[in-house]
């Protein structure tokens, strides 16, 4: 009995000299599961690590390309709601009667817009401080430093996408750069310099060691996108040369370059016209072809495309499957095209679909005045500018019903019976539409896909890049070398040169609606400019009829109240005027 007690003596003298002097006595209580993954077991092999980022650039598709059944819950960043698009309403016609998705007049640190955002980005910046923390766990198997490095500038990358987008529609915010792993109470907001050096910092690392576009599988970003994004944040903190440098690495590297001739899967595509009558002719343009699914990449020969989100159905976690009819895919074209098909003539005879270019949409957001003529009419150029041709915005609606009286014709708002005309025919941007229906669906006869389709999206692409620079060498003083960069953009259009007194603010973003409409995240666009207010006094139709005087500090959104009241420990300051 003795010489047992003697032996437990010694064991516990001897855990005690461990505990209290070489251990710390957190790490000795720290559970590590082993039964189930967690972050504690499952980052150990660079497959793991892309696992998360993967996850990431899901997050972004489905956030910021509409893979969902309705438009109000996920593209609002695409512009509804700003200078280009508004909200159709229940009155024919009358501007006043549209849905207000971020309603400007009353925004208030109760909007769920604005927490909703506010949401995503934080939720993409922790997934991405996760793999951050944990690139450097000694349990990590990497290859090589040179591997190592690469994950994480990707991660450092994607986190900085999602900061620029807080400091451009914040302001200042709160800056973590850590895995969170318990709770905590106690954020405090950086200054917005501050989160654009800390944007920069993370993009110096991404353009150093982010792969380059020929070792990238389709919808990772490459390199270039950080320099892409890098621009964006130098013009931000003022560093105009260092913004045309980050631009000129992307606009300079052989590998992209704009597209100027016909190319992909539907070059020598025929079409009898949105009447579907008469003999086929020739369809299409470059512009057009840039939209057309199956030629969004570079492996299918477009130079132009620096990332994309990747649809890829019946794959998993590629955004949907062939049956489409209540969620899933890409659904601009259910949402950012006119619903003609809905037409009803004053004998009550329905129009009908047609499977190719038309598409089954629900008619959602409409296009302003500025982006269906003012944007168009800029040096004469309504006919020659091909971004407006007949092949990109669709004008005239057709009867194409046998059964209508007025077969054939044009459909004109007095031969309807619809109460809500003018959310059924207004202009219809193409881009957005499936060249050729897969059919999953069968209405009037016709191969339907709900109005979804099956082909990927531009989070960035060449002609932004142009379009930074210019705006870099604008803010720089130099108008000669911005009204060069705007008219390698133009020219492609076949639109009239501008000259370096056209070159400003106003025209850099109305060349911006007329090449990137639908694609940029045109709120983001218009708050990091500060032109948010003023271009929906001028150009939103809504705020436009209601007579709004909305005040300067709306360039701002609010910090959502939900987290300045979860967040006791320390004041989470609100944005001045909504207080």
């Amino acid at each position: 009995m003795n010489k047992m007690k003697n032996i437990r003596y010694i064991f516990l003298i001897l855990f005690l000299a461990v505990w209290g002097t070489s251990c710390d006595h957190d790490e000795l209580l720290k559970e590590i599961p082993k039964d189930f993954l967690s972050p504690e077991n499952s980052f150990t092999t660079k497959a793991s690590f892309d696992a998360v980022i993967l996850d990431i650039h899901r997050v972004i598709r489905n956030y910021f390309t509409a893979p969902g059944d309705h438009t109000m819950k996920n593209n609002a960043m695409l512009g509804v709601d700003s200078d280009i698009a508004i909200y159709w309403g229940d009155a024919n016609s009358d501007p006043t009667k549209t849905l207000e998705l971020f309603k400007w007049n009353t925004m208030s640190a109760e909007s769920g817009e604005s927490k909703k955002y506010w949401k995503i980005f934080y939720a993409l910046i922790a997934r991405a401080n996760t793999v951050i923390t944990r690139v450097d766990d000694e349990v990590v198997q990497w290859n090589s430093e040179e591997e190592k490095n690469t994950i994480e500038a990707e991660a450092r990358f994607l986190r900085a996408f999602a900061y620029h987008f807080l400091a451009n529609m914040w302001g200042g915010v709160p800056i973590v750069l850590k895995e969170t792993s318990e709770p905590k109470y106690d954020y405090v907001r950086s200054s917005r310099e501050k989160v654009y050096l800390q944007c920069k910092k993370d993009l110096d690392f991404a353009t150093k060691w982010m792969p380059t576009e020929e070792k990238v599988p389709g919808g990772r970003a490459p390199r270039a996108a950080a320099y892409h994004l890098l621009a964006e944040v130098e013009i931000c903190l003022g560093n105009y040369d260092a913004a045309i440098a980050a631009a000129s690495a992307v606009i300079s590297n052989p590998a992209y370059e704009l597209m100027t001739e016909r190319f992909g899967v539907y070059q020598d595509f025929v079409f009898q016209g949105y009447d579907y009558a008469g003999p086929e002719e020739s369809w299409g343009d470059v512009y057009w072809d840039l939209f057309r699914e199956g030629n969004f990449n570079r492996i299918d020969g477009n130079k132009e495309c620096i990332w994309n989100g990747q649809m890829d159905v019946d794959t998993e976690g590629g955004g949907g499957t062939a049956d489409a009819s209540w969620g899933g895919n890409q659904s601009l074209e259910r949402w950012w095209t006119s619903g003609a098909w809905r037409a009803v003539d004053m004998n009550g005879t329905k129009n009908v679909l047609k499977d190719t270019l038309m598409g089954r949409p629900n008619w959602g957001p409409m296009i302003t005045d500025y982006t269906a003529n003012k944007i168009w009419e800029y040096k004469g150029d309504f006919v020659g500018d091909i971004r407006n041709s007949k092949y990109n915005i669709q004008r005239d609606h057709y009867w194409l019903n046998p059964d209508n009286e007025k077969y054939g014709e044009v459909i004109k708002p007095e031969d309807m019976s619809n109460a809500h005309a003018a959310q059924i025919l207004y202009p219809s941007y193409k881009k957005f539409t499936t060249c050729i229906h897969h059919g999953v669906a069968q209405q009037d006869g016709q191969n339907q896909d709900y109005g979804r389709t099956y082909k990927d999206w531009y989070l960035m692409r060449l002609a932004e890049t142009y379009l930074l620079r210019a705006e870099a060498y604008h803010l720089k003083g130099d108008n000669t070398n911005a009204a060069k960069d705007i008219n390698a953009v133009r020219s492609r259009a076949k639109a009239t040169p501008v000259v370096a007194g056209d070159v400003n603010i106003d025209l850099i973003l109305d060349e911006r609606a007329r090449e990137l409409f639908g694609e940029e995240f045109r709120l983001n666009t218009l708050m990091r400019m500060g032109k948010l207010v003023d271009r929906l006094m001028k150009y939103n139709d809504g705020v436009v009829a209601r007579g709004y005087s909305l005040p300067d500090y709306l360039n701002l959104l609010p910090i959502p109240q939900s987290e300045i009241e979860a967040n006791t420990e320390a004041v989470l300051e609100q944005n001045p005027g909504y207080e």
